[in-house]
């Protein structure tokens, strides 16, 4: 299956879109937003901030309180440099 034109260019929108509206994670935690947890494990502590990072989500889990967290997945600098090349 080949992908026609219009494939292409929107495929060429969604990895742009992807890196160009990737979440400042240490913006977030410094403003009271996300509470950073080990490793790449954050909980939201508003609705905004949990849509701002859900969409870049490796995993969800709750944590001991009762509470969710998030697992971000680092920005890919292969997008990132395949982003500069659109």
């Amino acid at each position: 299956m080949s992908l026609t034109t219009l494939d292409r260019e929107e495929l060429k929108k969604l990895i742009k879109d992807s890196v160009e509206n990737y979440p400042d994670l240490d913006a977030l935690v410094a403003n009271g937003a996300l509470v950073r947890h080990r490793g790449s494990w954050y909980e939201p502590k508003s609705t905004d901030a949990f849509n701002a990072i859900i969409r870049y989500a490796k995993a969800v889990r709750v944590g001991k309180d009762g509470r969710g967290q998030v697992q971000v997945a680092k920005q890919s600098k292969r997008l990132a440099a395949l982003a500069k090349k659109f």
